[in-house]
């Protein structure tokens, strides 16, 4: 099976979960984000988890022809530029996430949701 319809499949279930928790859970993220960034070690594994899942999808297949398999590559480069984040700039990140954003966690969750399904049935 080719890497990039695993990496839909497995994409998509994550943000239609990801999704479902902001709508029906996302008071409790302010929380989540909080013990977060207190842990340095924490962020620190984070990023390198992240840095290493979008390195090994970017070394298969790393497609810019205009299909949905560029969609997947934009975010596997964006999963690589936020591994690097929580490692060389942790504190920049942590102020990036700002009360408006928290305040719209129902919109996220709706547009996560959509664009999981999208991707799960493309793969």
């Amino acid at each position: 099976m080719d890497i990039a319809l695993v990496a839909a499949k497995i994409l998509g279930t994550y943000l239609i979960v990801s999704g479902l928790f902001l709508i029906f859970r996302g008071k409790t993220v302010p929380h989540l984000l909080k013990d977060f960034f207190d842990h340095p070690a924490v962020m620190y594994l984070a990023g390198a988890m992240l840095i290493f899942l979008s390195s090994a999808y970017l070394s298969q297949s790393n497609v810019w022809d205009g299909t949905w398999r560029t969609v997947l590559t934009i975010f596997a480069w964006l999963v690589l530029i936020k591994g690097v984040g929580y490692i060389l700039m942790p504190d920049a990140l942590h102020k990036a996430v700002s009360r408006k954003v928290l305040e719209s966690l129902n919109l996220y969750g709706l547009v996560a949701m959509a664009m999981g399904l999208a991707l799960f049935y493309v793969g």
